[in-house]
């Protein structure tokens, strides 16, 4: 009784699920070795799982829970790097009788990463040689 419920759901629920696992086994039957989803693909999966539910959809296309759940909630951490990239950057230059009164920094950065860490720098003099390589490791770490 248990199956038929479960066949009258799939049925009932549109095609969506079965025409993505179609869509899944297509790509997997001419996909190479190490070649990910394509990201409209797992769109398509996450929309399955908004009508039927992530645990049900990861089973039956054979896709990891995690995986789905993150893409499911927009998990910024499953975008490209290149998405992930600095969008915007904020420079700000006091005057120069302000910073050599108060003896300040010459130079300060602040940076926010993808993941929420934030990192200041304070650089006095000839230092600001090695920042854009410190930027670079900040943002990609």
């Amino acid at each position: 009784m248990e199956d038929t419920r479960m066949v009258q759901e799939t049925s009932m629920a549109g095609g969506s699920l079965e025409r993505v696992r179609q869509q899944l086994q297509d790509w997997r039957a001419g996909r190479k070795l190490g070649e990910r989803i394509p990201a409209p693909l797992w769109a398509a999966a996450v929309g399955a799982a908004r009508e039927q539910g992530l645990h049900r959809v990861a089973v039956e296309l054979h896709l990891d829970y995690a995986r789905l759940k993150r893409r499911f909630e927009g998990d910024v951490a499953m975008t490209p790097r290149a998405a992930v990239a600095p969008r915007f950057v904020e420079l700000f230059a006091p005057a120069a009788s302000m910073t050599a009164a108060a003896g300040g920094a010459e130079c300060v950065v602040e940076m926010n990463n993808a993941r929420g860490a934030k990192m200041r720098v304070e650089l006095n003099g000839q230092r600001l040689v090695g920042l854009a390589g410190l930027c670079s490791a900040f943002w990609s770490a």
